[in-house]
């Protein structure tokens, strides 16, 4: 019979699972506070088990309204930290913000540890290139990883390209490792998405866009998904989003002709793989059609959509796809580092974490 570890606190004994259930409910700023209580605290709050189990709470209790946003004005302060001034570029998971430039300048912070790291600079060999960057998680070794595509435009054809890929391993690796036999990428910014260990990329076969597969964990890639055929030969690819656990693209270039978006589910499971459509009216009324809106999801698989504003106060709109209904969220005072929709979908998706960057 396995015997309950116990903790003692005082003159109180605590069995250890009663600690862990109480601590992961707790925010993370709190929790970087309670590290110094004890090492028995300090080891529990560090372990990838309890930060895994912390972060679902997280998800869970996370909802948007407009004083949830109000309060993660520390989030853009410490962002907007001089040291991150010349990072133009962001991606996020797990409370995790990878910023970056084309010059090869990486960072990595934790806006709720106040923890960062700068990576290894990686200068490119020559002028004119794009860099992008995405953030994932290996399952296995409990470690997150960052994935780099520098890609440069030959002769000036977008068609034809030379890309180079490297990865990081936080709090691992020395240097960057270049990936051997990368495939052709299309880096776009701010549109992959990380789900379950894989990193999904717009990928472009002739001029086809589909989506690549990148296991986090393999560091390969394990696959080419095709895209809907009505979209696949689209001039411009479609916003990548995770819907509850599945990949998905917001198709928005229909919009002001019918005042709808089209939004394309993946559902593959086993050997039946398809691409469910869903037609989503938008609130039209609410919103001025002269201006083409961002959207996004957040962690509860809502559909978020972003007007462009340049007011400091502005309405966000909510959809579930199950309740097919909108709801209007205003928002106050978030903008600080200039008016970009990417700072606004950080707002929307980061969760608390409290993970180490060591």
């Amino acid at each position: 019979m396995r015997k309950k570890k116990i903790v003692a606190i005082g003159n109180l004994c605590i069995p250890h699972q009663i600690i862990f259930e109480i601590l992961k409910e707790v925010p993370a700023k709190s929790l970087m506070r309670f590290r110094c209580v004890s090492k028995l605290f300090c080891s529990l709050i560090s372990e990838p088990l309890f930060i895994e189990a912390q972060k679902k709470c997280s998800v869970a209790q996370f909802h948007v309204s407009g004083s949830s946003l109000t309060t993660r004005e520390h989030v853009l302060k410490y962002l907007n930290q001089s040291c991150f001034s010349e990072l133009d570029n962001l991606e996020y998971i797990d409370g995790l913000v990878c910023l970056w430039n084309d010059v090869g300048e990486v960072a990595i912070g934790n806006p709720f540890t106040k923890e960062h790291v700068f990576l290894p600079r990686q200068i490119p060999k020559e002028k004119g290139y794009m860099a992008c960057c995405s953030l994932g998680f290996d399952p296995i070794t409990k470690k997150h990883k960052v994935f780099k595509a520098h890609k440069r435009i030959i002769h000036g054809d977008q068609n034809s390209c030379e890309v180079t890929c490297s990865i990081f391993t936080i709090g691992v690796d020395k240097s960057w490792r270049e990936i051997p036999d990368c495939p052709i990428f299309s880096p776009a910014r701010y549109n992959c998405v990380y789900i379950g260990g894989v990193i999904y990329y717009v990928h472009r076969l002739a001029k086809l866009y589909n989506l690549a597969a990148f296991s986090v964990g393999d560091e390969k890639l394990i696959r080419t998904i095709l895209s809907p055929d009505e979209v696949s030969t689209s001039k411009f690819p479609l916003k990548l989003v995770e819907i509850k656990g599945q990949v998905a693209l917001l198709d928005r270039r229909n919009f002001r002709v019918d005042g709808n978006i089209r939004l394309y589910v993946f559902n593959g499971t086993g050997k039946t793989e398809t691409w469910v459509k869903h037609i989503i009216e938008l609130p039209s009324k609410s919103i001025k059609i002269d201006f083409l809106p961002s959207f996004n999801s957040n962690p509860k698989g809502e559909i978020v959509l972003i007007p462009d504003s340049t007011s400091r106060i502005f309405p966000l709109f909510l959809r579930d796809i199950a309740k097919k209904e909108w709801t209007k969220v205003e928002m106050h005072g978030i903008y600080e580092r200039g008016l970009c929709v990417s700072w606004i979908s950080l707002l929307l998706n980061l969760v608390e974490s409290v993970w180490s960057l060591r």
